[in-house]
């Protein structure tokens, strides 16, 4: 997608959105454009002061995103601590240096978006869209979820399957660019923590209705198992073990294309069942354990 493309397709997503900055002096100095694309926006510097009237700032201004920059990875988790306690739909834009020590750990696994220093315009706008269009996209399931379970529940799979289309088609294609950087070589954290973030979505997807709902401790496992990953296990040994992992995102992506879009509808059980040998195998690649069972194969 050309610059133009995504400043347009941000402009949409943040014209009538509420940003709420907290940094250390850079933000607003070299990308101010970007937060003039906002309806509003209210711009803090962190200092001592700052935990203490979080809570006050938020219910005092309409809030709907908070972006966060400092050099102190402490500052940043209380901070996306704070709001996540106030309220869990505003969506949490981080951008630091280091992402090495624990508590980065634990902001990637909490924010919405992660940008590393140093970043171009762009590299914002691109991030902030991604979180904006991914919260939205929760919202609006929810909000289906709690009109229309019952009613999905008790139809047929090509009401539920027609509901949910256009939201699969954008997995699908957020599927297939960390299918992308999986196989380029990224590994870390934040790679991790976002294809988390769409299992999660999956997973939920599921649950709308009873004949897939099942499929929901599947999606879990292996969400929870990305999220607690610890890149301390990565060797030569593990290595194989990504490889596997970039096969089951592929089998997950191709399954929901074909089950939503095409309508192919294969037995969701043999899917359950496949993948849940697929996450055990890999899982016990990554971790070095070579206490599996040989009978169990890969697809």
């Amino acid at each position: 997608m050309k610059r133009h493309a995504y400043n347009n397709f941000f402009s949409l997503l943040a014209k009538d959105r509420h940003l709420l900055v907290y940094d250390d002096g850079v933000l607003l100095k070299e990308h101010k454009d970007v937060l003039d694309t906002f309806a509003s926006y209210r711009y803090n510097n962190i200092n001592e002061n700052t935990l203490t009237t979080i809570s006050r700032m938020l219910l005092t201004s309409k809030t709907d995103i908070v972006l966060i920059y400092t050099e102190n990875p402490s500052y940043i988790f209380d901070i996306c601590t704070e709001v996540r306690r106030f309220d869990r739909t505003i969506v949490l834009s981080v951008v630091m240096q280091n992402q090495k020590s624990d508590v980065c750990k634990k902001i990637i696994n909490m924010a919405d978006s992660v940008l590393a220093t140093p970043f171009e315009t762009d590299d914002l706008y691109k991030k902030l869209s991604a979180a904006l269009a991914l919260k939205l996209m929760i919202y609006e399931m929810s909000h289906t979820l709690n009109t229309h379970k019952k009613f999905l529940n008790d139809t047929g799979l090509d009401t539920y399957l027609d509901s949910y289309e256009q939201d699969i088609r954008i997995i699908l294609e957020r599927l297939s660019g960390l299918i992308e950087r999986l196989q380029s070589g990224e590994l870390g954290e934040e790679l991790f923590c976002d294809l988390a973030k769409e299992i999660d979505i999956i997973g939920t997807i599921f649950t709308y209705h009873h004949y897939t709902s099942h499929l929901l401790s599947i999606f879990n496992e292996m969400s929870a198992f990305l999220r607690m990953y610890d890149f301390e296990d990565v060797d030569l040994s593990t290595l194989e073990g990504f490889d596997y992992l970039v096969e089951i995102t592929k089998d997950i992506h191709n399954y929901l294309e074909s089950f939503f879009i095409k309508r192919i509808f294969s037995d969701v059980y043999v899917f359950e069942h496949s993948l849940h040998d697929s996450i055990l195998f890999m899982i016990r690649r990554l971790t070095k354990s070579q206490n599996f069972n040989s009978d169990v194969e890969f697809f």
